[in-house]
């Protein structure tokens, strides 16, 4: 993965972000979205239709 110091296109901060293995991925949700579950759920729902996207 690129330098933090460094500029990601949209499609490799996607990547980074949502492609992460799925234990790192939900422990970063769990930290974003402490005091909003709301905003758990969009994560969760926002990465399905990543990695299915990325499927086809």
């Amino acid at each position: 993965m690129k330098d933090a110091a460094q500029s990601m296109t949209q499609r490799e901060a996607a990547q980074a972000f949502y492609g992460q293995d799925e234990s790192s991925f939900y422990d970063m949700v769990a930290k974003l979205a402490a005091n909003d579950p709301r905003l758990s759920d969009v994560f969760k729902s926002t990465r399905r239709r990543f990695l299915e996207a990325k499927k086809s």
